[in-house]
């Protein structure tokens, strides 16, 4: 009757057939004519065993598992797994309707959904349940609308607990195993590990020359041990040997390191047990003692400088240096170790001023040192206060026309007033502001001079300094680049000054950067050539287009024969390299006519104009006669 009144297939109950000798499930389905009208029902059986059976076996676990297929119309069992030997019980009567009820109590009670719901939907849902014989399953139910069946699987939690417990069992039996294994390995991995570092931490705080602690001991036991609250007061004593380099410049460094060697064992001689000795680094050495009375100490120090002091034998050498000394007092002189090591250091210049010797820091001696934090700390606030201004002083040829002007920048603060350049550079360059005052110098210099080439209705050459922490900032290339596109001015007016020392830096950085500088059109000029370290195949090598001559040899050429002779090989040797030479600092009409002899390309000094405000170079430049191209 079901399959008459569906147009899809409908099951049968399942049901014992004598032909099959098999328990097996009917589907039917009728047949119709055009018009609908049923003609016959066509009818197979399923075996139980060739049907679901097969797909349960598809299941993991399926020996854990029960599967019920029931009718939604009469809750009679199509199929039901691992009850084979009970099929009469098992499929001659419905499901339990209270066992349904329940389920569908627990269900709305987990999901709040009703039969209806699920049956529309074809929900998957899992929940708990438990029997009327208080037994638990964890369970999954689904309908299959085309067939109108509802699916249920269940799993006892008790086979679930046991299955885990065995599980977890066998894995904590196999874990205690390796843990057992694996803790073994690592603790003689952790000791070995542990003999490693200790090993290298030794390394790392210890002096391989010496086996004296070295500057990360200082740092990191030192500092800790002896600087803390109530700790007792002591006294640094900072020890640097006096003429020790020119034994490593006269015989090397390897009688030098024996040289070392052999005044770390005095030190070690000279200290108590309670002392501490450092090598700082090179011939310096740091010495922690609980001697806290001055002439007790400054006792102690000249002995150790008498020490320190008396004839070394080294083969069949005998060398003889001497020793300084600058005492620090905890906590009189700071309250932790960087304060502490300041003090000893201004106290150790004093004492390297007359050699052999020590003293004893003294608040007079950081007078200067004081002065320059309070210069350093005005400079920070320079550029702010718009206090760093411009200057120029013309460059001339020997008719006096005018070349270009090399750009200066100078200082005037309200409090220390007019502040020399070369007090506050190098402040500067060892702060880390150079880099902002080198970008404010390039920036002005630009805009004034655009403005200054617009006015008089020709171009000339500006040369600006740079120093070694612009060139060293990865920004430089970019700004000076952005810097010209966005004032204008022409690349060929624009000379950079670099100073000799600058290539011993790293000359690998700086020739490539310079070439590249070289290909904008911009010249390079070096500065205070003579005065440092290059030598004759560096300046091949770099792409130089303009050596200046240092005053000091200048100021000199008139009446030493030395300099004279110093300036005629400067010249001579830029002549071969195809460079031009400046002369700075020249002072008088004698000295530009000698440099002229010598053939000197361009002048520079307060005898042809000192350093002039861009109004005051505007006023000169009127009526002056400029060289063509720059």
């Amino acid at each position: 009757m079901d399959a008459l009144s569906h147009k899809g297939m409908v099951f049968g109950r399942t049901y014992f057939t004598p032909e099959l000798q098999r328990w097996a499930m009917p589907i039917r389905k009728t047949i119709r004519d055009a018009e609908g009208k049923p003609l016959f029902v066509m009818t197979a059986l399923l075996k139980l065993t060739s049907t679901f059976d097969r797909l349960i076996s598809t299941v993991r676990y399926r020996q854990n598992l029960v599967v019920s297929v029931i009718r939604e119309s009469d809750l009679y069992l199509q199929y039901r797994s691992q009850e084979h030997d009970e099929y009469n019980r098992t499929y001659q009567k419905p499901f339990p309707p209270e066992t349904m009820e329940r389920i569908w109590t627990t269900i709305f009670d987990t999901y709040g959904l009703n039969p209806k719901t699920l049956q529309n939907n074809e929900l998957l849902v899992s929940f708990r349940y438990q029997d009327e014989h208080s037994r638990r399953y964890l369970s999954s139910l689904k309908y299959n609308a085309q067939y109108q069946l509802w699916i249920v699987a269940q799993t006892s939690f008790d086979v679930i607990v046991g299955e885990f417990m065995e599980t977890l069992g066998l894995y904590a039996g196999v874990f205690l195993l390796f843990g057992t294994v694996f803790y073994l390995l690592f603790l003689f991995i952790a000791q070995a590990e542990s003999k490693r570092r200790a090993d290298l931490t030794y390394q790392a705080t210890h002096d391989q020359l010496t086996d004296l602690p070295n500057r990360n001991y200082l740092q990191q036991t030192v500092s800790s041990n002896r600087i803390a609250k109530d700790a007792p007061p002591f006294t640094l004593l900072y020890v640097d040997m006096d003429h020790f380099k020119n034994i490593n410049d006269s015989f090397g460094h390897h009688y030098g390191d024996r040289l070392l060697v052999e005044i770390a064992n005095r030190l070690k001689t000279l200290l108590p047990s309670d002392a501490e000795i450092i090598r700082y680094g090179g011939d310096e050495f740091m010495l922690f003692t609980p001697l806290c009375e001055k002439q007790a100490v400054l006792d102690f120090a000249t002995h150790l400088i008498e020490t320190l002091s008396k004839p070394y034998t080294i083969d069949t050498l005998r060398f003889t240096i001497g020793a300084s000394v600058g005492i620090a007092l905890y906590p009189q002189h700071g309250e932790n170790l960087d304060m502490l090591m300041r003090a000893a250091d201004i106290a150790l210049y004093a004492s390297k001023k007359l050699k052999n010797s020590a003293h004893i820091f003294a608040e007079t001696m950081q007078e200067g040192f004081l002065r320059n934090v309070h210069v350093e700390q005005e400079l920070r606030k320079a550029l702010d206060t718009h206090e760093l201004f411009m200057v120029y002083q013309p460059q001339v040829d020997a008719q006096e026309r005018l070349h270009g002007v090399e750009a200066l920048v100078r200082w005037n603060n309200a409090h220390l007033g007019s502040v020399a350049p070369d007090l506050f550079i190098p402040l500067a360059e060892a702060s880390g502001l150079m880099p902002n005052i080198g970008r404010f110098i390039l920036e002005s210099v630009c805009t004034q001079m655009h403005d200054m080439h617009q006015r008089l209705g020709y171009d000339f050459c500006v040369s600006i300094n740079i120093s070694v922490r612009q060139f060293t900032d990865p920004s430089f290339l970019r700004h000076l680049i952005e810097t010209i596109e966005k004032t204008h001015i022409r690349s060929l007016s624009l000379t950079l000054e670099v100073t000799e020392n600058l290539f011993i830096e790293d000359l690998h950085f700086l020739v490539p950067l310079l070439q590249e500088i070289k290909t904008m059109g911009i010249q390079i000029s070096m500065d205070d050539f003579g005065t440092g370290y290059s030598s004759l195949s560096m300046l091949r090598k770099l792409p130089i287009d303009e050596l200046k001559i240092d005053k000091s040899f200048i100021d000199e050429i008139l009446k030493d024969d030395v300099s004279a002779s110093t300036v005629r090989n400067i010249i001579a040797i830029a002549k071969n390299f195809g460079m031009r030479v400046v002369a700075e600092g020249v002072e008088s009409q004698a000295q530009k006519e000698l440099l002229s002899t010598l053939g000197c390309d361009l002048f520079q000094g307060y005898y042809f104009a000192k350093p002039l405000l861009k109004e005051e170079l505007e006023r000169f430049l009127q009526g002056k006669k400029p060289i063509s191209e720059p």
